[in-house]
């Protein structure tokens, strides 16, 4: 009876030994401070790369609408010419050449102005396209800020799961310590084999490794949120503890019309559309002639000892109508060109259509599998810790082996991963689905 007895308070000193000493976590100490995913996707959003290009060229397209707006203003310059012998300058200020003159040399300075005043719509038609084409630059720069959101959202739920699975491990192994503490105070004293003292050493390691495979994980998983931030480095951070409870969608018809009518890609080709269809109707306006009214002022002063000669300031003004004879078929084949990019636009539009439609019901079709396993790994969850605690009490009792307990802890390990690594990924699919219907 004293032996008993004295067995019992050995194992339960080796069992708060064991809980003191495997109490603390060894996850790798975060670093502050806090991360939380709005902040993540903020910082993202503020000095990602990516963005920032998509900026730039929407600044840039709109530098180009404003390049085409041009001609609706005068075109003023200023020049100052001087010409020796027989070259004369002429009204709007550019050498000419002359009949034969006697040689002198001349000084003349000025302004001359050029205005468009009617083009038959090609001017309008330039203008149109680039404002459709700089629209279509805002629609991609809006598809860069999705993408950017789900990478970082995509990153956040990774790190959280890593984290979840790190946790299990280390749980593990706490369990597995203290199990492997009270095998050593029964086989001291000869209540167990030898036998039990390994195969528990055994799934022990087997743990240990595991947490140092998922500690790993984590770190990456850390290094892929940096880097969907835009953050340079392998800084780690203290998560919020997010919900991974997740909605039933909607229904999939209502889903596909929503992404038809606000993914940034499709509005893109949309705009690219209308880019397409007005440079078809600017080339085909160059066809037409286009009305200029020109002018210009001066003053001529003579270089040569002619005193014959009228210098000083003077004025001309006139009318220029350009009208394309010949071109040597280039505008025929602006046109053609200009067509063929529509028709191609019009195709691309269709596939990116198909691609949108089948990204809906795929992360839909994700959401909805993931839901019921959640429920699945939750009672998987349960019913291996039930069946722990049932073989851990066999065993003590000498009704089983240690090998029915080992494989219970197995079984839980596996459910409790199992129960994490389905919660997080029904977020992630979440955030997918959000994407492929155009929210953010």
């Amino acid at each position: 009876m004293r032996h008993w007895v004295t067995s019992a308070l050995a194992i339960i000193m080796a069992t708060f030994l064991g809980s003191t000493a495997w109490g603390q976590s060894v996850t790798p100490k975060e670093a502050s401070p806090t991360l939380t995913l709005q902040e993540a996707i903020q910082t993202a959003l503020r000095i990602h790369p990516a963005l920032q290009s998509s900026e730039f060229a929407v600044q840039g397209a709109e530098a180009r609408a404003k390049q085409a707006e041009s001609p609706y203003y005068p075109q003023i310059g200023g020049t100052a010419i001087q010409t020796n012998g027989s070259v004369r300058t002429n009204a709007l200020f550019s050498p000419s050449g002359s009949l034969i003159e006697p040689n002198r040399s001349d000084f003349s300075v000025g302004v001359s102005a050029r205005q468009t005043v009617y083009d038959f719509g090609q001017t309008s038609s330039k203008v149109d396209a680039q404002r459709s084409d700089r629209a279509r630059f805002e629609k991609d720069a809006v598809t860069r800020r999705m993408e950017i959101v789900l990478g970082v959202e995509r990153a956040y739920f990774s790190v959280l799961k890593r984290k979840r699975l790190v946790e299990i491990a280390e749980q593990t192994v706490r369990e597995r310590g203290v199990l492997k503490l009270q095998i050593e105070v029964l086989y001291r004293n000869q209540l167990k084999s030898k036998l039990d003292l390994g195969l528990i050493q055994v799934q022990l390691s087997d743990a240990e490794y595991l947490v140092i495979r998922a500690r790993n994980d984590l770190i990456v998983a850390f290094a892929d949120l940096n880097n969907a931030m835009g953050v340079e480095g392998s800084a780690m951070y203290s998560l919020e503890d997010l919900p991974v409870a997740v909605e039933p969608p909607r229904a999939i018809d209502a889903l596909v019309g929503e992404a038809m009518d606000r993914r940034p890609e499709l509005l893109s080709l949309k705009e690219r559309m209308r880019t397409a269809e007005h440079r078809v109707k600017a080339a085909g306006n160059t066809n037409f002639p286009t009305i200029q009214v020109v002018g210009s002022a001066g003053d001529t002063e003579h270089i040569s000892n002619r005193p014959n000669l009228q210098e000083g300031g003077w004025w001309a003004v006139g009318g220029v109508v350009s009208v394309p004879l010949f071109t040597g078929f280039l505008i025929q084949n602006q046109v053609a060109e200009a067509t063929a990019q529509q028709r191609e636009t019009e195709a691309i539009y269709r596939t990116v259509a198909q691609n949108v439609q089948l990204q809906v019901k795929d992360s839909y079709l994700d959401v909805v599998t993931l839901l019921p396993q959640i429920k699945v790994a939750e009672q998987q969850v349960l019913i291996a810790r039930e069946a722990l605690s049932l073989a851990s009490q066999r065993y003590k009792l000498g009704l089983s082996s240690i090998v029915e307990v080992t494989q219970s802890e197995v079984a839980v390990t596996s459910a409790e991963t199992r129960l994490a690594e389905t919660q997080y990924n029904a977020k992630i699919a979440e955030a997918r689905l959000r994407y492929a219907v155009g929210g953010i």
